[in-house]
């Protein structure tokens, strides 16, 4: 006993156990600061119907739990019919009494994203929130079945396709929300006007980047078309986040020396996916951003997207060459929308979208 109360004391008398307990506090500190904010006001949003996109795993996943934990009737729009059953088992394992259903959705296929829309049509009379959450990262060059490259038709295309056939339904809610998950890559994207599809010169992280710098100015474009409808449009971007099924796409992830190595820095320095999905939930759910539409959120606050968000010249060609590629007339339906003439729309969408 004495020997161990005499090697406790040299112990306890060395510099070992403050540098343990300052590599502790960093690697805490660390963590907590990645996390980002955590949004913990309980607003519910009983009865409420909400598309998630992708919504099997990661950062959709943890939002369509976290939604269903609050009355929302969750729609997971999934292309794996398998993953839907896994992940609706998991949810009701946690809320055995959350409405919560699976769809089948394929956002890299228009037949898919009109044959899904159809069918809420027939079902439903209204949709409260959209949240454009599927996504791709760092894919090889591949077209759809459609002719377009896969990460702009999934990340970009396929949202503006969606969102604008459901604007209808979106607009019977007494405030339907639309929900665009960017990314911080946004700030990186150039626009490829005359080549969309990057056939001249491919690169995963541009075409990555280029199709979130897409849909995050859409975002703010559309808003402006949509300000005097019941519908408000966000872009947030989740931050980095680990264990969402993209991080396998990267270069570094692709052998297993490699994986070990950089495992220990993911998980210090990116987000889990319940932290990540936290700015999203907010944007669903917080009473105080009914009337607020068209801005860029980051852990659960406004920032400052890319300068050529601002663009409202460059937004309103990207929107019309989007309308052609997709073949939709989008400022039809909004007319629809409104009960106004398209003329009047058209006059005052420039400068609606000083905000």
């Amino acid at each position: 006993m004495k020997k161990f109360s005499k090697d406790f004391d040299a112990f306890t008398n060395s510099w070992w156990p403050y540098l343990i307990t300052f590599f502790i506090g960093l690697i805490s500190a660390i963590r907590f600061y990645v996390g980002g904010v955590q949004y913990t006001k309980t607003n519910r949003i009983d009865g409420k119907i909400v598309i998630i996109t992708g919504g099997s795993t990661g950062i959709g996943f943890e939002t369509a739990k976290n939604l269903a934990s609050r009355g929302g009737r969750i729609i997971l729009a999934i292309r794996n019919a398998e993953k839907g059953k896994r992940a609706l088992e998991k949810i009701k394992q946690n809320y055995p009494d959350a409405e919560v259903i699976v769809r089948l959705l394929d956002m890299g296929e228009i037949s898919s994203i009109k044959n899904f829309v159809l069918q809420l049509f027939k079902d439903y009379e209204k949709i409260d929130i959209l949240i454009n959450n599927a996504a791709v990262i760092y894919q090889p060059y591949r077209k759809t079945v459609d002719g377009y490259e896969a990460t702009l038709m999934i990340n970009y295309l396929g949202p503006f396709l969606l969102t604008h056939l459901l604007l209808p339904l979106l607009n019977k809610s007494e405030n339907g929300r639309i929900i665009n998950v960017s990314a911080m890559a946004h700030y990186n994207g150039k626009l490829h006007m005359d080549d969309l599809n990057m056939e001249k010169q491919y690169n995963e992280k541009d075409a990555y980047s280029q199709s979130k710098l897409a849909l995050t100015i859409f975002t703010k474009y559309l808003a402006s078309l949509l300000k005097k409808t019941k519908i408000v449009c966000y872009a947030v971007s989740p931050g980095l986040v680990r264990n969402t099924g993209h991080l396998q796409n990267l270069p570094l992830q692709r052998s297993f020396w490699s994986k070990l190595t950089i495992w220990p820095w993911i998980w210090l320095f990116l987000k889990n996916p319940k932290q990540g999905c936290q700015s999203i939930v907010y944007l669903a759910v917080d009473p105080s951003l009914g009337n607020v539409s068209g801005y860029y959120f980051s852990d659960c606050e406004v920032k400052d997207p890319s300068a050529l968000v601002q663009d409202v010249h460059l937004a309103k060609a990207l929107y019309e060459k989007t309308c052609n590629i997709v073949d939709i007339d989008g400022m039809e339906i909004i007319k629809h929308l409104e009960g106004k003439k398209l003329e009047t729309l058209n006059e005052s969408r420039e400068n609606d979208y000083n905000f």
